[in-house]
């Protein structure tokens, strides 16, 4: 940082090379993050948890159908979808993603192929036995496809995995694998991290563990000390000078300390006196409120879900964040999920010969679902719009700037399912 006004302060040193603190300060990452300390503070930290979880469950939570295929087809998929416990096993392969910068998902298939290096062959699927999941700690690209021609060039063919659960190592073809890469980075770190992503503790550790865990250890040392005793000794210096006093100014201090915690009743030397001072909170709600806020700002996640507080301000119903939140979750939806759940559901449909038209696409359930009373509102917005409509017809019809066969015509382009034999001759077909 360079100042050009040429402007000096001989008091503070402000634009002089040596006591400038503008020259000698800039901004800099205070700290490297490892997917250690994100496992441990994932283990550790509630609210860390919460933020790497809860847009994930939100994300399964109602689930999904495909829309192109009939009521069999779909809850045939749903029957081998639960037997497999997918919304478990997709919810912790989108936790680690997010913890580790990766994950994947390894179905067992049985294709009859004993080599796991073998690329998966599709058509000879005859079970998914279950389903595994390992954190991109416990994954490390082994090959690489070479071919430039290829669409999957210089991504990795083939996995060493190395299971944590049990010691195991094995390697395996990519196309067994569902693969979550992770966060988004620029190309250069997702290839010194051999092709992972970012962890979401990168894009939250000031504000979660510098701002908001300091933030809240502060506010406990402030609480313990907000009555803090003062007592004055008479001569305390003198005493302390001489050999031993030291010693007698502890025990005495000790004694004090002792009788104040088991007595209503407070005995010292008459010439000594003793006080208790008090330690203002004013504030530091209000400072921690806003570190919330800001962290809730960060993670996407409002502060009524992420901090179980109700809506701030005057007629506050936290609609605005609601929306914000769910627009995440749906991001997190398009861009993560789909077409990872994609990719499963046609291995399943190939295993289990469950018949889905040549085009389908999966649908999420709405994220949202309105009350009773919310359904019974939205019924009566539509009825009053629908009986202002007809109002408005009969007084065109009646004055004459429509005929009945128009309004008709309107009612069926608005999608109403009309009688059009009323609509014929009077002789009928023959005239």
């Amino acid at each position: 940082m360079n100042r050009t006004d040429g402007l000096l302060n001989v008091v503070n040193g402000l634009n002089t090379l040596r006591y400038d603190p503008s020259r000698h300060t800039g901004i800099v990452r205070t700290q490297f993050i490892t997917p250690r300390m994100s496992e441990n503070l994932y283990i550790e930290n509630g609210i860390f948890r919460k933020i790497v979880t809860v847009p994930c469950d939100e994300a399964l939570r109602n689930g999904f159908f495909i829309k192109e295929a009939d009521e069999k087809a779909n809850n045939e998929l749903q029957s081998v979808l639960e037997d497999l416990e997918y919304e478990t096993k997709f919810a912790t392969a989108l936790y680690w993603d997010r913890v580790y910068g990766g994950s994947v998902l390894f179905p067992i298939f049985q294709d009859g192929t004993e080599d796991l290096t073998e690329p998966l062959n599709e058509n000879r699927i005859q079970s998914i036995d279950e389903i595994r999941i390992y954190s991109a700690k416990e994954v490390l690209p082994m090959t690489w496809n070479n071919d430039i021609n290829n669409i999957r060039y210089r991504k990795p063919e083939t996995y060493i995995i190395n299971d944590e659960t049990n010691g195991a190592c094995f390697e395996i073809h990519t196309s067994r694998l569902i693969v979550f890469d992770g966060l988004t980075v620029p190309n250069i770190i997702r290839n010194e991290r051999d092709g992972w992503g970012g962890m979401i503790l990168e894009q939250l550790f000031n504000d979660l563990v510098l701002k908001y865990d300091i933030g809240n250890k502060y506010a406990i040392d402030i609480m313990e000390r907000m009555a803090q005793g003062v007592i004055s000794i008479d001569g305390l210096e003198s005493k302390l000078s001489i050999e031993g006093g030291e010693e007698q100014v502890r025990k005495y201090l000790q004694m004090i300390d002792m009788v104040r915690n088991i007595l209503n009743t407070l005995a010292i030397d008459s010439r000594d006196s003793f006080d208790i001072k008090s330690v203002s909170l004013s504030g530091v709600s209000d400072i921690l409120d806003r570190v919330q806020t800001m962290l809730s700002a960060v993670s996407e996640i409002p502060v009524t879900i992420l901090f179980g507080r109700s809506p701030g301000g005057e007629n506050a119903t936290g609609e605005a964040d609601f929306q914000q939140y769910y627009a995440m979750v749906q991001r997190l939806q398009r861009r993560k999920l789909k077409s990872k759940l994609s990719r499963f559901i046609y291995l399943l449909s190939k295993c289990y010969n469950i018949a889905l038209p040549e085009s389908w696409n999966i649908h999420f359930k709405p994220l949202y679902i309105p009350t009773e009373k919310e359904q019974a509102e939205t019924a009566k917005l539509k009825a009053d719009k629908l009986l202002s409509t007809a109002n408005a017809l009969n007084t065109l019809v009646s004055i004459g700037a429509l005929d009945p066969m128009e309004v008709r015509n309107y009612l069926e382009k608005q999608g109403f399912e009309l009688d059009r034999t009323l609509d014929l001759p009077p002789g009928g077909l023959n005239d």
